[in-house]
């Protein structure tokens, strides 16, 4: 409807000159969107944020204040998810960084809550076997340092977002920084994200501060995603949180022996991982 809006006029447009003419279209009162706030204001200025941002804007913003069009074929996004985006993951991560990964289901926690499965459970779990790249004479003597030892296994965690502009940043970055504290490497891998000098800036700071990396996942192409910043490595894993996880949510309880099993076997068992 923001789209129609905006085709309707030849000027740019006000938030509130938008508004007006969603009004006057008869679809406004079939979207939930528009009719479940109490400021209907406010739900335009959210879309024209998100569809003004990102990689492929459709809208540009005009000031002081206005808006126009820049084209008006726009992305579906609410037929996307993000559980879509982690085949290309799981790709990436093995050729980048030859690492196997597990998608962790939130629905497998066995004490529910909302703040528990968003700011516990890590969206994809990853496993790097070093020790697996030494010979008989190393392998041997790394393994009795144990699974918690960034020479025997090292592991990584991806929280994943469909998008992120200026307005969800905030969240989506710490809610990566609190699901990948227990890892050596923490990663936010995004479909689509703001490539302005201004916001990539802003990824720069908060990965020197929090260490937590960035990944522009390309969903067509895995393989040529682009790291925009490097996750800071952590020596160690933080093993009471690894226990704490292993204990609420079944999947990662057996990520967590899967990984063993490789050290003490000496080779990857990949059903026990997602298909690359």
């Amino acid at each position: 409807m923001i789209v129609k809006a905006l085709k309707l006029s030849d000027i740019p447009l006000t938030q509130g000159e938008i508004l007006s003419l969603i009004k006057q279209n008869p679809d406004s009162m079939g979207c939930d969107e528009f009719t479940r706030v109490e400021v209907q204001r406010s739900a335009i200025a959210r879309q024209l944020t998100r569809y003004s941002s990102g990689s492929n804007p459709i809208i540009k913003k005009i000031y002081p204040r206005k808006f126009e069009l820049i084209n008006g074929e726009i992305k579906n996004y609410h037929e996307n998810k993000e559980i879509n985006l982690h085949p290309a993951l799981v790709k990436f991560a093995f050729e980048r960084f030859n690492v196997f990964c597990k998608t962790i289901s939130a629905v497998k926690v066995k004490i529910r809550g909302n703040k528990i499965n968003k700011w516990s459970n890590p969206d994809i779990v990853g496993v790097a076997p070093v020790i697996l790249d030494l010979n008989d004479l190393f392998m041997g003597e790394v393994e009795k340092q144990g699974i918690i030892s960034s020479k025997v296994l090292q592991f990584y965690s991806f929280e994943l977002k469909l998008n992120i502009n200026k307005t969800n940043l905030t969240e989506c970055y710490f809610q990566a920084v609190s699901n990948s504290s227990w890892a050596n490497f923490g990663y936010l891998v995004v479909g689509d994200l703001d490539r302005s000098n201004e916001f990539i800036s802003s990824l720069v700071r908060l990965n020197s501060g929090y260490g937590i990396g960035v990944i522009h996942l390309n969903a067509e192409d895995p393989v040529n995603s682009e790291i925009i910043v490097s996750a800071r490595e952590k020596d160690a894993v933080d093993i009471n949180f690894m226990n704490f996880l292993s204990s609420i949510n079944n999947d990662f309880y057996y990520f967590i022996k899967t990984s063993k099993e490789i050290v003490h076997g000496k080779r990857i068992l990949p059903n026990k991982f997602n298909e690359i």
